[in-house]
C-alpha cells in the first residue's frame, strides 16, 4: 500500500486474473490434469485416481482422489488460494514424508482446476504426523471442507470483493480419518468431444514412463544389464513406495493398438550423462530379437565413456531407447519423451514434435548427420563406413525417455506454459548427445547389415517413397517403380548419346547403372509388390467376414425359429411317424442353431470390435477351446482329435483376444489339415521364469526344419482341397502370425515335435 495525495492506497486485483493467467500458464486440459496429479505427488500420495463422468453433458464432474498428506484450513488458504505460494519453494523444497523433490513451484493447481470446471469441491484430511503405515495408509484428525464458485469469482470485480460472498467457503473439519484429498470439478468449461478424449488419452498414455522404460531388462531383450537396472528418474527417498496413477470412468484407459514391450526392439541405448564424474557413458546393444533377424545376425553392441567438454554447460541426465525395425512403434508411443521427476513435459516426443531432428535427417537421407557426429571434437564414433546418409530411421520407429531430476537440471528453465524447456546451450547440450548416442547406434546397424552399400541405396528410396510421396496420394510402390522406369529410360538415353559420340566405354561404364536399377526393380516387384497385394487382399477379406459374421448370426436365428415352428406342429399332431420325423427335423434344426452360434461367436471374437477394444492377460487354455470347438467337425470327419493339454495355470501377457484367437486358429487349422486319418493334434503350453511357451503338434505329414522358414513368407500354400471349415488356404496363416509375434517382441518357428508327432510350432513370448 502506499499514499496518493494523502489518501491510502493499495493494489486491486481484477477476476479475470484467473482466467488470463489460467490460459498463459496451462495451456491445455491434459496439462491441467497433469498439474493436479503433481499436486498428488507433491503431497506424498502413493496413489491418485482420476475419474470422468458424463463429460459430454452439462451436469458432467472430474474427480482427483488420493491418499498423501492433505491440507488444513491454513495449509490450504496459504498453499491453494494463495496465487504463486511460496509453500513449495521454502526450506528444502521436499515433501514431509518420502521426501520427493517438489515438482510445482509457481502455485498454479487452482488454475488447472479453474481451466476445468466453473465449480470446485475440496474435501482433504491432513496427516496427523504418525508413522506411516503401508497397510493403514496415513492418518488424520483434522481437514478442511472448501468450495469455490469461479463463475461467482469472476461475476466480481475485483478479489477484494470475494469477502462476504458465498463464492469461496472454507471450513474446517475433525475426527479420526485417513489423510488424503478429494478435489471434485463440476460443470465442465466445455463439452468433451471425442476427440477431446482421444487428444487426453493419447497424452496420458505417456505422462509417467512406461514400464519398458524403467523396468530392468529380462534375458529376452539383451543377455545382461547394460549401463543401469533401472534410470534415475526421481529425486527421493529409498523409502519412497511410488506413485502409481489411475483413470476410471470416462478416463478409463484405452488399450493402445500395439503394446510398448521391450523385447519388439531391435536395439536398445541407454545413457548416462553425469557432469560432476565429468564423463557420458553410453551404451547400444542389439536385442535377441535382432539377433534372429538374419540381417543383423551379425550385430555388435558398442559402450564407451566419454568425457564432457570443460567448455561444456552440462546437464545431469539418463536415457533408456529403443529402436524397432520394420513397423513402426503404436502412435502412441512413438519417439522420445522428456520426463522431469518422472512426469512429462510437453512437447518432446509428440507427433508433431522434432526435437533430435530425427525426422529431418530421415527426409534428407542423413545429411548432416557427421556434423552431428563431430558435435563434441574428442568424441569418435565407432570404425565403419564413414560416407554421409546413413540409414537413419524418422521418430516413429524410436521409443524412449529422457529422464531429468531437478536437481541434475537446475540450470534449465522451463517455459511458462510449462511446455518444454528454454532454448539454449544447456539443453543443446541434451539433444546433442542423446542425438549422438542414436547415431552411433544407427551406425551399429548399418555396419550389421551385410551388403551396407546396396542396403542403403534400396532402402533409402524405400522409404524416401513411404515418407515423402504417401502425403501426396501417391502409393508407395507405384512412385518407386515409376521412379525406376524413369530413372532405367534416362540411362539409356544417355548410352545412346555415348555410342553415338563415339565413347563406347563410357557407355559401358552407365551399363552398370542400368543393371542395378533393374536389379532393385526386381526386388519391388517380388517384395513390396506382394505386401501390397497381401495388405489389399486382407482388407477385402476382412470386410467380407464381417459381412459373413452377421450373416451367420442371422442364419442361426432362422434355424432357432424353424426348430420352434417344427416343434409346435409335431406337438399339435397324433403320435405317429410323421410326429416323429417332424421332431427329428426339429433335433437337427436345434443342432444347426447351435453349429451356427457356435462359429458365430468364434467369428465376432476374431473381427468384432471386443475382441480388439482392450488387451488382458487370459487363460490361454480357454482361449484354445472354442478354435478348436470351430474346427471339430472338420477334424471328425478325417478321425482326427485335437487334445488341449495347455495348463490352466498359463496365462499369456496382456494381449487382445482377438490376437489369441487369431493365433490358435492359424495354428489349428494348418494342423488339421496336414495331420493325416487317422490323427491326432494337441496344444501344450508351459512358462519359464521369462517366457511363455505354446505349442501346437500334428500326426501326419513332417516339415523340414532346414526349410521351415519359408512357409512364413506370404501367399506360400500347398493346400489345394476345400474343406467347410478349413477353406483352402491363401498362404497367410503363418505371415499373419509372425507379424502378430513380432509387435509382441515374441517369436514362432517350426521345432522338432515330440514322439508320436510329426510336426510342431511353437510360439514362445514374454511373461510380463
Amino acid at each position: 500500500m502506499g499514499r496518493i495525495g494523502g489518501v491510502l492506497a493499495k493494489f486491486s486485483v481484477d477476476t479475470k486474473l484467473f482466467r488470463e493467467l489460467g490460459e498463459l500458464l496451462v495451456g491445455r486440459d491434459s496439462t491441467a490434469m497433469v498439474e493436479l496429479v503433481k499436486n498428488a505427488y507433491d503431497a506424498d500420495a502413493r496413489r491418485v485416481r482420476v475419474h470422468g463422468e458424463r463429460l459430454n453433458h452439462l451436469d458432467g464432474s472430474i474427480i482427483v482422489e488420493d491418499d498423501g498428506t492433505g491440507m488444513t484450513v491454513e495449509a490450504f488458504e496459504k498453499g491453494f488460494l494463495t496465487i504463486a505460494g511460496r509453500t513449495k519453494t521454502e526450506g528444502d523444497n521436499r515433501s514431509p514424508l518420502f521426501l520427493r523433490r517438489y515438482t510445482g513451484e509457481k502455485g498454479v493447481g487452482r488454475l488447472a482446476a479453474h481451466k476445468l470446471a466453473s465449480d470446485l469441491h475440496v474435501t482433504s484430511r491432513r496427516w496427523d504426523g504418525s508413522p506411516f503405515d503401508p497397510d493403514e495408509g496415513l492418518k488424520s484428525n483434522e481437514g478442511v471442507d472448501a468450495h469455490i464458485d469461479w463463475d461467482s469469482i469472476e461475476a466480481l470485480e475485483t478479489l477484494d470483493d470475494i469477502d462476504g460472498t458465498d463464492a469461496v467457503e472454507v471450513k474446517q473439519t475433525g475426527g479420526a480419518r485417513k489423510a488424503g484429498t478429494r478435489l471434485s470439478l463440476q460443470r465442465p468449461r466445455r463439452l468433451w468431444t471425442a476427440r477431446d478424449f482421444d487428444a487426453f488419452f493419447r497424452d496420458v498414455a505417456t505422462l509417467v514412463p512406461a514400464e519398458a522404460l524403467i523396468e530392468p531388462l529380462t534375458k529376452n531383450v539383451v543377455p545382461s544389464q547394460l549401463l543401469f537396472a533401472r534410470p534415475v528418474i526421481r529425486d527421493t527417498s529409498s523409502r519412497d513406495p511410488g506413485f502409481r496413477i489411475e483413470y476410471s470412468g470416462d478416463f478409463k484407459e484405452r488399450a493402445t493398438d500395439v503394446p510398448a514391450v521391450s523385447e519388439a526392439a531391435y536395439f536398445v541405448v541407454e545413457i548416462d550423462c553425469d557432469p560432476h564424474r565429468g564423463s557420458v557413458k553410453i551404451a547400444v546393444e542389439p536385442t535377441k530379437s535382432a539377433m534372429r533377424n538374419p540381417k543383423f545376425a551379425k550385430a555388435e553392441g558398442w559402450r564407451g565413456e566419454l568425457a564432457i567438454p570443460k567448455s561444456e554447460d552440462a546437464v545431469q541426465f539418463t536415457a533408456r531407447i529403443f529402436e524397432k525395425e520394420g513397423d513402426p512403434w503404436t502412435r502412441a508411443f512413438t519417439g522420445v519423451r522428456v520426463y522431469l521427476e518422472g512426469f512429462r513435459i510437453p512437447p518432446y516426443g509428440d507427433p508433431n514434435d522434432d526435437w533430435l531432428d530425427l525426422d529431418t535427417e530421415y527426409r534428407s537421407r542423413g545429411r548432416g548427420e557427421q556434423t552431428r557426429l563431430r558435435r563434441f571434437s574428442n568424441w569418435q564414433p565407432p570404425e565403419g563406413d564413414e560416407g554421409e546418409g546413413l540409414v537413419i530411421k524418422g521418430n516413429q520407429h524410436y521409443f524412449g525417455a529422457v529422464f531429468l531430476t531437478r536437481e541434475g537440471s537446475a540450470k534449465l528453465q522451463m517455459l511458462v506454459n510449462r511446455e518444454g524447456f528454454l532454448p539454449g546451450p544447456r539443453w543443446n547440450f541434451v539433444s546433442d548427445v542423446v542425438r549422438w548416442a542414436i547415431g552411433v547406434q544407427v551406425r551399429q546397424r548399418r555396419i550389421a547389415s551385410a551388403d551396407i552399400v546396396q542396403h542403403r541405396k534400396i532402402d533409402a528410396k524405400h522409404r524416401r517413397a513411404v515418407a515423402v510421396r504417401a502425403d501426396e496420394g501417391v502409393a508407395p510402390v507405384a512412385f518407386h517403380a515409376r521412379e525406376l522406369h524413369q530413372q532405367a529410360v534416362s540411362i539409356v538415353r544417355e548410352m545412346k548419346s555415348l555410342t553415338a559420340a563415339g565413347n563406347p566405354r563410357a557407355a559401358a561404364e552407365r551399363l552398370d547403372a542400368l543393371e542395378q536399377v533393374v536389379a532393385e526393380a526386381d526386388q519391388i516387384s517380388s517384395g513390396d509388390v506382394s505386401e501390397a497385394v497381401m495388405f489389399r487382399v486382407l482388407a477385402s477379406v476382412g470386410l467380407e467376414q464381417a459381412a459373413f459374421v452377421h450373416e451367420i448370426l442371422g442364419l442361426g436365428l432362422t434355424a432357432e425359429t424353424v426348430a420352434e415352428g417344427l416343434e409346435r406342429i409335431a406337438a399339435s399332431m397324433p403320435n405317429g411317424p410323421e410326429k416323429k420325423q417332424l421332431r427329428a427335423l426339429a433335433a437337427d434344426a436345434k443342432e444347426l442353431r447351435d453349429r451356427l452360434r457356435r462359429n458365430g461367436i468364434y467369428l465376432s471374437e476374431m473381427t468384432g470390435v471386443e475382441g480388439r477394444k482392450r488387451r488382458s492377460r487370459l487363460k490361454l487354455r480357454d482361449r484354445f477351446d472354442p478354435v478348436s470347438a470351430f474346427y471339430r467337425a472338420s477334424a471328425e470327419r478325417r478321425d482326427i482329435s485335437i487334445v488341449n493339454d495347455i495348463p490352466a495355470s498359463l496365462i499369456s501377457p496382456p494381449i487382445f483376444p482377438a490376437e489369441a484367437a487369431a493365433l490358435f486358429s492359424n495354428l489349428v487349422s494348418n494342423a488339421v489339415k496336414f495331420a493325416g486319418s487317422p490323427g491326432t493334434v494337441r496344444a501344450t503350453g508351459r512358462a519359464t521364469e521369462d517366457e511363455i511357451i505354446v505349442r501346437v503338434e500334428n500326426s501326419g505329414a513332417r516339415v523340414d526344419l532346414k526349410s521351415g522358414e519359408r512357409w512364413f513368407e506370404p501367399f506360400r500354400s500347398t493346400t489345394t482341397e476345400v474343406d467347410p471349415n478349413l477353406g483352402q488356404g491363401m498362404g497367410l496363416g503363418l505371415t499373419v502370425s509372425r507379424s502378430l509375434m513380432d509387435e509382441y517382441g515374441g517369436a514362432i518357428q517350426f521345432v522338432p515335435p515330440s514322439d508320436g508327432f510329426a510336426t510342431a510350432v511353437e510360439l514362445r513370448g514374454p511373461r510380463r
